[in-house]
């Protein structure tokens, strides 16, 4: 009977210690994804903090952050340029009577049946230029950009 009451005493021991494992195991799950949640909170709150900094010394930046500041705006000017150049793009690919898309190979616009006038460019004649300022086109043998006063060259 000691045999089998000593072997009960371990079983029970070792089902409490795995029990106890399990409970460490998920407390340690929840306590690491707390400590993950936190983070993630912190790094939000800084986003927030610097946007509000770049907001507030966007025109007079403090020594500390003008380079980052500078970097920003650099940014934004390249996003802005991105996007005049697909407005560019996209205008050239519609129709001008509706707005629909359009091939350069269309005689007739699909949408409205506005007669298009040829896209494509003559042979001798060089391709269009784009500020580098804010990415309107250019003319060629233009000394300002149209669209904000750049000069060109």
């Amino acid at each position: 009977m000691d045999f089998i009451n000593n072997m009960r005493d371990r079983l029970s021991q070792a089902s409490q210690s795995t029990v106890q494992k399990a409970k460490d195991l998920s407390e340690l799950a929840k306590l690491n994804g707390a400590i993950s949640n936190a983070e993630k909170q912190i790094n939000e709150l800084y986003g927030k903090i610097g946007y509000k900094i770049y907001c507030t010394y966007y025109d007079s930046p403090l020594p500390e952050v003008s380079d980052l500041i500078s970097q920003v705006t650099k940014l934004h000017q390249s996003i802005e340029t991105c996007k005049m150049q697909i407005k560019a793009i996209n205008s050239a690919n519609s129709c001008p009577q509706c707005g629909a898309k359009i091939s350069k190979d269309m005689a007739f616009c699909s949408g409205c049946g506005y007669k298009l006038i040829s896209t494509e460019q003559p042979a001798n004649t060089e391709p269009t230029l784009f500020c580098s300022n804010c990415g309107a086109p250019i003319s060629s043998g233009s000394i300002f950009c149209t669209s904000c006063g750049q000069k060109i060259g």
